[in-house]
Protein backbone atom coordinates (compact mmCIF):
# COMPACT_ATOMS: atom_id res chain seq x y z
CA UNK A 1 0.00 0.00 0.00
CA UNK A 2 1.22 3.63 -1.26
CA UNK A 3 0.10 6.74 1.22
CA UNK A 4 0.41 10.20 0.64
CA UNK A 5 -0.38 12.36 3.50
CA UNK A 6 -0.85 16.02 2.70
CA UNK A 7 0.22 18.95 5.52
CA UNK A 8 1.04 22.77 5.20
CA UNK A 9 4.49 22.32 6.68
CA UNK A 10 6.55 20.21 9.16
CA UNK A 11 7.59 22.79 11.48
CA UNK A 12 6.03 21.99 15.08
CA UNK A 13 2.35 21.05 16.15
CA UNK A 14 0.16 17.91 17.17
CA UNK A 15 -1.01 17.28 13.05
CA UNK A 16 2.79 17.28 12.33
CA UNK A 17 3.55 15.26 14.67
CA UNK A 18 0.52 13.06 13.93
CA UNK A 19 1.49 12.40 10.32
CA UNK A 20 5.41 11.55 11.36
CA UNK A 21 3.34 8.83 13.34
CA UNK A 22 1.19 7.51 11.12
CA UNK A 23 4.62 7.50 8.39
CA UNK A 24 6.58 5.02 10.90
CA UNK A 25 3.91 2.85 11.24
CA UNK A 26 3.37 2.67 7.51
CA UNK A 27 6.98 1.65 7.15
CA UNK A 28 6.97 -0.53 10.26
CA UNK A 29 3.96 -2.72 8.47
CA UNK A 30 5.64 -2.58 4.96
CA UNK A 31 3.80 0.14 3.18
CA UNK A 32 5.23 2.87 1.32
CA UNK A 33 5.05 6.30 3.09
CA UNK A 34 5.30 9.14 0.98
CA UNK A 35 4.55 13.11 2.84
CA UNK A 36 3.99 16.25 0.96
CA UNK A 37 4.42 19.60 2.80
CA UNK A 38 6.27 22.93 2.04
CA UNK A 39 9.41 21.75 4.53
CA UNK A 40 10.66 22.19 8.27
CA UNK A 41 12.40 20.94 11.20
CA UNK A 42 10.84 17.66 11.36
CA UNK A 43 11.66 16.53 7.76
CA UNK A 44 14.57 15.16 8.90
CA UNK A 45 13.01 12.97 11.02
CA UNK A 46 10.27 11.39 8.59
CA UNK A 47 13.26 10.97 6.85
CA UNK A 48 15.48 8.90 9.07
CA UNK A 49 12.07 6.56 9.85
CA UNK A 50 11.81 5.67 6.29
CA UNK A 51 9.80 7.67 5.28
CA UNK A 52 9.66 10.08 1.51
CA UNK A 53 9.23 14.09 1.72
CA UNK A 54 8.26 15.68 -1.24
CA UNK A 55 8.56 19.44 -0.92
CA UNK A 56 5.36 21.09 -2.30
CA UNK A 57 4.10 24.65 -0.98
CA UNK A 58 0.23 23.83 -1.27
CA UNK A 59 -0.48 25.98 2.53
CA UNK A 60 0.02 29.80 0.50
CA UNK A 61 -3.60 31.16 0.71
CA UNK A 62 -3.84 33.22 -2.54
CA UNK A 63 -5.09 32.95 -5.96
CA UNK A 64 -1.57 32.01 -7.82
CA UNK A 65 -1.47 28.89 -5.60
CA UNK A 66 -4.61 27.40 -7.76
CA UNK A 67 -2.23 26.95 -10.27
CA UNK A 68 -0.63 23.73 -8.99
CA UNK A 69 -3.68 21.52 -9.46
CA UNK A 70 -2.56 20.20 -12.87
CA UNK A 71 0.84 19.49 -11.96
CA UNK A 72 -0.25 18.23 -8.60
CA UNK A 73 -2.93 16.25 -10.56
CA UNK A 74 -0.08 15.00 -12.69
CA UNK A 75 2.43 13.86 -10.41
CA UNK A 76 -0.14 12.24 -8.05
CA UNK A 77 -0.86 10.00 -11.15
CA UNK A 78 2.79 9.17 -11.62
CA UNK A 79 3.16 8.15 -8.07
CA UNK A 80 0.37 5.27 -8.65
CA UNK A 81 -0.80 6.16 -4.82
CA UNK A 82 -3.61 4.10 -3.25
CA UNK A 83 -4.16 6.38 -0.79
CA UNK A 84 -4.23 10.27 -0.43
CA UNK A 85 -4.61 11.51 2.97
CA UNK A 86 -5.57 15.42 3.64
CA UNK A 87 -4.71 17.07 7.27
CA UNK A 88 -5.21 21.28 6.77
CA UNK A 89 -7.70 22.98 4.80
CA UNK A 90 -5.51 24.75 1.58
CA UNK A 91 -3.40 21.25 0.45
CA UNK A 92 -7.00 19.51 0.97
CA UNK A 93 -8.58 22.50 -1.69
CA UNK A 94 -5.56 21.64 -4.43
CA UNK A 95 -5.73 17.58 -3.80
CA UNK A 96 -9.93 17.89 -3.99
CA UNK A 97 -9.25 19.62 -7.23
CA UNK A 98 -6.48 17.30 -8.75
CA UNK A 99 -8.70 14.30 -7.45
CA UNK A 100 -11.87 15.24 -9.17
CA UNK A 101 -10.29 16.12 -12.24
CA UNK A 102 -9.12 12.22 -12.77
CA UNK A 103 -10.18 9.61 -14.72
CA UNK A 104 -12.60 7.96 -12.30
CA UNK A 105 -10.86 4.22 -12.53
CA UNK A 106 -6.99 5.93 -11.76
CA UNK A 107 -8.73 7.71 -8.30
CA UNK A 108 -7.18 7.06 -4.98
CA UNK A 109 -8.55 6.49 -1.99
CA UNK A 110 -9.53 10.13 -0.91
CA UNK A 111 -9.34 10.53 3.40
CA UNK A 112 -9.51 13.66 5.30
CA UNK A 113 -8.94 14.18 9.31
CA UNK A 114 -10.45 16.86 10.79
CA UNK A 115 -7.96 18.12 13.19
CA UNK A 116 -9.69 21.53 14.19
CA UNK A 117 -13.01 22.87 14.93
CA UNK A 118 -13.02 25.37 12.48
CA UNK A 119 -15.37 28.39 11.52
CA UNK A 120 -18.05 27.06 9.88
CA UNK A 121 -17.92 28.16 6.04
CA UNK A 122 -17.48 26.91 2.45
CA UNK A 123 -13.78 27.24 2.98
CA UNK A 124 -13.63 24.80 5.56
CA UNK A 125 -16.07 22.69 4.19
CA UNK A 126 -13.34 20.93 2.47
CA UNK A 127 -12.23 18.48 4.92
CA UNK A 128 -15.68 16.82 4.68
CA UNK A 129 -15.61 16.11 0.96
CA UNK A 130 -13.87 13.28 1.01
CA UNK A 131 -16.31 10.31 1.77
CA UNK A 132 -13.99 8.99 4.26
CA UNK A 133 -13.33 10.73 7.40
CA UNK A 134 -11.42 10.78 10.87
CA UNK A 135 -12.46 12.72 13.50
CA UNK A 136 -9.98 12.75 16.46
CA UNK A 137 -12.62 12.99 18.76
CA UNK A 138 -16.08 12.56 19.95
CA UNK A 139 -15.61 16.79 19.36
CA UNK A 140 -14.76 16.89 16.20
CA UNK A 141 -17.27 14.05 15.25
CA UNK A 142 -20.08 16.26 16.39
CA UNK A 143 -18.59 19.02 14.53
CA UNK A 144 -18.69 17.19 10.96
CA UNK A 145 -21.74 15.52 11.64
CA UNK A 146 -23.63 19.01 13.15
CA UNK A 147 -22.49 21.57 10.41
CA UNK A 148 -21.45 19.48 7.66
CA UNK A 149 -22.16 15.59 6.69
CA UNK A 150 -24.50 12.69 8.63
CA UNK A 151 -22.61 9.82 9.25
CA UNK A 152 -25.66 8.34 6.78
CA UNK A 153 -23.87 10.17 3.96
CA UNK A 154 -20.38 9.76 4.55
CA UNK A 155 -17.85 7.04 5.94
CA UNK A 156 -16.61 8.53 9.16
CA UNK A 157 -14.48 7.15 11.76
CA UNK A 158 -13.72 8.32 15.25
CA UNK A 159 -10.17 7.51 16.19
CA UNK A 160 -8.56 9.60 18.88
CA UNK A 161 -5.14 10.71 18.56
CA UNK A 162 -2.51 9.51 21.16
CA UNK A 163 0.87 9.46 22.99
CA UNK A 164 3.80 6.88 23.29
CA UNK A 165 3.48 5.16 26.23
CA UNK A 166 6.90 3.51 25.78
CA UNK A 167 7.86 7.46 25.84
CA UNK A 168 5.33 9.05 28.34
CA UNK A 169 4.80 7.24 30.94
CA UNK A 170 4.46 8.20 34.70
CA UNK A 171 7.83 7.05 35.97
CA UNK A 172 9.89 8.93 33.43
CA UNK A 173 12.88 11.05 34.23
CA UNK A 174 14.83 13.31 32.72
CA UNK A 175 18.54 12.12 32.48
CA UNK A 176 21.00 14.10 34.60
CA UNK A 177 22.99 15.55 32.18
CA UNK A 178 19.58 17.11 30.77
CA UNK A 179 18.79 18.78 34.69
CA UNK A 180 22.39 20.48 34.73
CA UNK A 181 22.04 21.32 31.33
CA UNK A 182 18.50 23.31 32.05
CA UNK A 183 19.98 24.79 35.56
CA UNK A 184 22.66 26.00 33.71
CA UNK A 185 20.40 27.76 31.41
CA UNK A 186 17.32 28.68 33.71
CA UNK A 187 19.59 28.72 36.97
CA UNK A 188 16.47 31.24 38.25
CA UNK A 189 14.52 28.52 38.47
CA UNK A 190 15.84 26.04 41.35
CA UNK A 191 14.10 25.72 44.35
CA UNK A 192 10.98 27.18 42.72
CA UNK A 193 7.57 25.18 41.55
CA UNK A 194 7.46 25.42 37.33
CA UNK A 195 3.78 26.38 35.79
CA UNK A 196 4.08 25.13 31.89
CA UNK A 197 2.11 26.34 28.99
CA UNK A 198 3.33 25.01 25.12
CA UNK A 199 2.25 26.21 22.00
CA UNK A 200 2.82 28.31 19.50
CA UNK A 201 2.50 32.05 20.45
CA UNK A 202 -0.63 33.44 19.29
CA UNK A 203 -3.99 34.81 20.38
CA UNK A 204 -5.59 31.56 20.59
CA UNK A 205 -3.57 29.97 22.98
CA UNK A 206 -4.77 32.85 25.24
CA UNK A 207 -1.70 33.08 27.46
CA UNK A 208 -3.06 36.27 28.80
CA UNK A 209 -4.63 33.49 31.30
CA UNK A 210 -1.24 32.72 32.76
CA UNK A 211 0.03 36.05 33.40
CA UNK A 212 -3.00 36.90 35.22
CA UNK A 213 -2.74 33.61 37.12
CA UNK A 214 1.00 34.54 37.99
CA UNK A 215 -0.09 38.21 39.16
CA UNK A 216 -3.37 36.04 41.58
CA UNK A 217 -0.29 33.76 43.09
CA UNK A 218 2.25 36.72 43.84
CA UNK A 219 -0.49 38.72 45.60
CA UNK A 220 -2.13 35.87 47.41
CA UNK A 221 0.14 32.64 47.90
CA UNK A 222 3.32 32.20 49.21
CA UNK A 223 4.49 29.72 47.02
CA UNK A 224 7.75 30.08 44.81
CA UNK A 225 7.20 29.47 41.04
CA UNK A 226 7.99 30.39 37.70
CA UNK A 227 5.26 30.64 34.84
CA UNK A 228 6.88 29.01 31.45
CA UNK A 229 6.12 29.70 28.20
CA UNK A 230 7.53 27.12 25.38
CA UNK A 231 6.39 28.17 21.71
CA UNK A 232 7.89 29.79 19.12
CA UNK A 233 5.96 33.10 17.63
CA UNK A 234 5.58 33.23 13.71
CA UNK A 235 5.79 37.02 11.96
CA UNK A 236 2.15 37.48 12.12
CA UNK A 237 1.96 37.19 16.16
CA UNK A 238 5.28 39.04 16.85
CA UNK A 239 2.74 41.99 17.75
CA UNK A 240 0.79 39.67 19.84
CA UNK A 241 4.27 39.00 21.83
CA UNK A 242 4.31 42.66 22.92
CA UNK A 243 1.77 43.08 24.00
CA UNK A 244 2.48 39.59 26.55
CA UNK A 245 5.48 41.25 27.33
CA UNK A 246 3.38 44.57 27.94
CA UNK A 247 1.09 43.55 30.53
CA UNK A 248 4.17 41.71 32.15
CA UNK A 249 5.36 44.39 33.03
CA UNK A 250 2.56 46.49 34.07
CA UNK A 251 1.21 43.29 36.00
CA UNK A 252 4.58 43.35 37.51
CA UNK A 253 5.52 39.47 36.91
CA UNK A 254 8.86 40.04 34.87
CA UNK A 255 10.60 37.88 37.74
CA UNK A 256 7.77 35.29 37.42
CA UNK A 257 7.78 34.66 33.60
CA UNK A 258 10.33 32.69 31.19
CA UNK A 259 9.97 32.79 27.51
CA UNK A 260 11.77 29.45 26.69
CA UNK A 261 10.40 29.44 22.35
CA UNK A 262 10.40 26.23 20.62
CA UNK A 263 11.69 23.19 22.05
CA UNK A 264 12.42 19.73 21.30
CA UNK A 265 12.46 18.58 25.02
CA UNK A 266 9.13 19.50 26.19
CA UNK A 267 8.46 16.20 27.90
CA UNK A 268 11.41 16.61 30.05
CA UNK A 269 9.88 20.41 30.87
CA UNK A 270 6.62 18.38 31.61
CA UNK A 271 8.49 16.01 33.57
CA UNK A 272 9.67 18.58 36.31
CA UNK A 273 6.40 20.88 35.97
CA UNK A 274 3.87 20.74 38.86
CA UNK A 275 1.36 22.00 37.15
CA UNK A 276 0.67 21.87 32.98
CA UNK A 277 -2.31 24.40 31.24
CA UNK A 278 -4.27 24.34 28.42
CA UNK A 279 -6.11 27.91 28.19
CA UNK A 280 -7.26 28.19 24.87
CA UNK A 281 -9.84 30.76 24.07
CA UNK A 282 -11.67 28.43 21.96
CA UNK A 283 -12.67 24.72 22.08
CA UNK A 284 -9.82 22.22 20.64
CA UNK A 285 -10.73 19.27 18.82
CA UNK A 286 -8.18 17.02 20.51
CA UNK A 287 -5.69 18.60 22.95
CA UNK A 288 -2.42 16.67 22.81
CA UNK A 289 -0.77 19.57 25.04
CA UNK A 290 -2.89 18.20 28.36
CA UNK A 291 -2.70 14.92 27.31
CA UNK A 292 1.26 14.76 26.95
CA UNK A 293 2.09 15.65 30.98
CA UNK A 294 -1.39 13.73 31.97
CA UNK A 295 0.78 10.44 30.53
CA UNK A 296 3.64 11.19 32.42
CA UNK A 297 1.54 11.78 35.95
CA UNK A 298 1.64 15.46 35.85
CA UNK A 299 -1.62 17.54 36.95
CA UNK A 300 -2.54 19.79 34.21
CA UNK A 301 -5.84 21.98 33.93
CA UNK A 302 -7.41 22.64 30.87
CA UNK A 303 -10.90 24.20 29.59
CA UNK A 304 -14.10 21.90 29.95
CA UNK A 305 -14.89 21.92 26.50
CA UNK A 306 -13.92 19.91 23.15
CA UNK A 307 -11.38 17.42 22.92
CA UNK A 308 -9.96 18.54 26.30
CA UNK A 309 -12.74 17.69 27.85
CA UNK A 310 -12.82 13.81 26.64
CA UNK A 311 -9.25 13.84 27.82
CA UNK A 312 -9.61 15.19 31.04
CA UNK A 313 -12.91 12.90 32.03
CA UNK A 314 -10.88 10.08 31.39
CA UNK A 315 -7.43 10.70 32.99
CA UNK A 316 -8.14 13.93 35.46
CA UNK A 317 -11.42 14.88 36.42
CA UNK A 318 -10.45 17.69 38.66
CA UNK A 319 -8.38 19.38 36.06
CA UNK A 320 -11.23 20.95 34.00
CA UNK A 321 -12.09 24.17 34.52
CA UNK A 322 -15.07 26.05 33.90
CA UNK A 323 -14.40 29.26 31.21
CA UNK A 324 -16.35 31.38 32.59
CA UNK A 325 -15.23 30.71 35.91
CA UNK A 326 -12.05 32.25 36.35
CA UNK A 327 -11.67 32.34 39.80
CA UNK A 328 -11.09 27.99 39.30
CA UNK A 329 -7.88 28.41 37.33
CA UNK A 330 -6.12 30.08 40.38
CA UNK A 331 -7.98 28.08 43.13
CA UNK A 332 -7.28 24.26 41.50
CA UNK A 333 -3.56 25.62 40.82
CA UNK A 334 -2.75 26.38 44.52
CA UNK A 335 -5.05 23.07 45.50
CA UNK A 336 -2.04 21.17 43.56
CA UNK A 337 0.73 23.43 44.79
CA UNK A 338 -0.20 22.09 48.49
CA UNK A 339 0.15 19.00 46.97
CA UNK A 340 -4.08 18.42 46.65
CA UNK A 341 -5.84 16.48 43.95
CA UNK A 342 -3.07 15.28 42.24
CA UNK A 343 -3.77 11.89 41.58
CA UNK A 344 -4.25 10.73 37.67
CA UNK A 345 -5.87 7.97 35.96
CA UNK A 346 -4.10 5.73 33.87
CA UNK A 347 -3.73 6.24 29.96
CA UNK A 348 -5.41 3.13 28.24
CA UNK A 349 -7.49 5.36 25.44
CA UNK A 350 -5.54 8.17 24.04
CA UNK A 351 -2.11 5.68 22.24
CA UNK A 352 -0.54 6.31 19.70
CA UNK A 353 -0.34 2.34 19.08
CA UNK A 354 -4.58 2.39 18.98
CA UNK A 355 -4.07 5.55 16.71
CA UNK A 356 -2.16 3.84 14.34
CA UNK A 357 -3.32 0.40 14.67
CA UNK A 358 -7.03 2.11 13.75
CA UNK A 359 -5.88 4.59 10.94
CA UNK A 360 -3.87 1.45 8.63
CA UNK A 361 -6.86 -0.50 9.40
CA UNK A 362 -9.06 2.05 8.14
CA UNK A 363 -6.98 2.68 5.01
CA UNK A 364 -7.51 -0.38 4.16
CA UNK A 365 -10.90 -0.55 4.07
CA UNK A 366 -12.21 2.77 2.91
CA UNK A 367 -14.47 3.22 0.22
CA UNK A 368 -13.47 4.84 -3.45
Amino acid sequence: MKVIQFVPTLESGGVEQGVLEIASALVQDGHDSHVVSAGGRLVSDLISDGSIHHQWSLHKKNFFTFRLVRPLRRWILSMNADILHVRSRMPAWLVWMAWKGMPVNKRPKLISTVHGLHSVNFYSAVMTKPQNIIAVSEASKNYITKNYVTESEKNIKLIYRGVNNLYYYPEFKPSVNWVEQWYRDYPETKGYRLLTIAGRISPLKDFEKLLYLAHDLKKNSTHRFKILIAGEVKDKHVKYLKHLKDKIIRLDISDEVIFLNFRKDIKEIYSISSVVFNTSNKPESFGRSILEPLSLGIPSLGYNRGGVKEILEELYPFGAIDPNKPKQLFEKTLEILDGNNCDINSNNKFLTSLMCKETLEFYKDSSQ
